[in-house]
């Protein structure tokens, strides 16, 4: 896992992150990944609510997630935003990590997201490519 993209509008944040299947047989992703937003001091901050799309992308509305089939070298990723901002006007921690557990999977990564988000984490489901956009 890596993080891919990055885009930015109106204090949201979005990174993708990106799964790479680098064994030797064809493998499946289907669903949500599991993200928790980690601050400089190690300490989880937020758990991701997982939705079908956000204020920067995700699935198409109503979509339901798909079993994307990842031949060797195949790459899909899983879209993730934030807020950098709270909705109270009140200040709040900056993330500096995702941990990231694939679907289906017990298996973490942390992944260093140089961003000032800080709230509202949310993650959409896994698609093919490395976008983290369907289509």
């Amino acid at each position: 896992m890596t993080l891919g993209s990055q885009d930015s509008a109106s204090g949201h944040r979005s990174v993708a992150v990106v799964f790479r299947n680098s064994g030797s047989t064809t493998c499946r992703l289907t669903g949500y990944p599991g993200v928790d937003a980690v601050g400089g001091d190690g300490r989880t901050l937020a758990h991701a609510e997982r939705t079908p799309r956000g204020y920067l992308g995700g699935v198409a509305q109503g979509a339901r997630p798909s079993a994307v089939t990842l031949r060797p070298g195949g790459v899909a990723s899983a879209l993730v935003e934030a807020s950098g901002f709270r909705a109270d006007g009140a200040s709040c921690t900056a993330y500096a990590r995702l941990v990231v557990t694939p679907p289906d999977d017990v298996r973490s990564v942390r992944l260093r997201w140089d961003t000032d988000s800080c709230s509202d984490l949310e993650v959409h489901p896994v698609v093919a490519g490395a976008t983290g956009r369907s289509g």
